[in-house]
């Protein structure tokens, strides 16, 4: 049978997590769990509607996978990503300038169809 909890004794419930996790950094829902005797998914549910964060799994898109960024590809084949801000700057506005050129192609061919 489901129970009716009070606002006062949510408001108890979500003070208690607080405190136990400012306490010991993580672990309040569970020892609240086990202190109010009160379902997991009651007491996820009264954090969320207060606004409360918990320090919980951090799980990537394949549930308890680590999530594991790409690795970085180099533009060209051979050549090393990254370097100086003025090597990097410099490549763009080379890169830029052939953009341009395409673009001025394209608009040309464009402008026959």
């Amino acid at each position: 049978m489901a129970i009716r909890y009070t606002q006062e004794q949510k408001d108890k419930v979500v003070a208690f997590v607080v405190k136990h996790n400012e306490a010991n950094g993580r672990g309040g829902q569970s020892a609240a769990i086990a202190k109010f005797k009160i379902n997991p998914i009651t007491v996820a549910s009264w954090l969320k509607n207060a606004g409360v964060k918990t320090p919980g799994k951090k799980r990537g898109a394949k549930g308890g996978k680590k999530a594991v960024a790409p690795k970085q590809k180099s533009a060209k084949k051979g050549k090393k990503v990254g370097g100086s801000v003025g090597t990097v700057l410099n490549r763009m506005q080379k890169i830029q300038v052939e953009i341009d050129s395409l673009q001025a192609e394209f608009n040309e061919l464009k402008s026959q169809i």
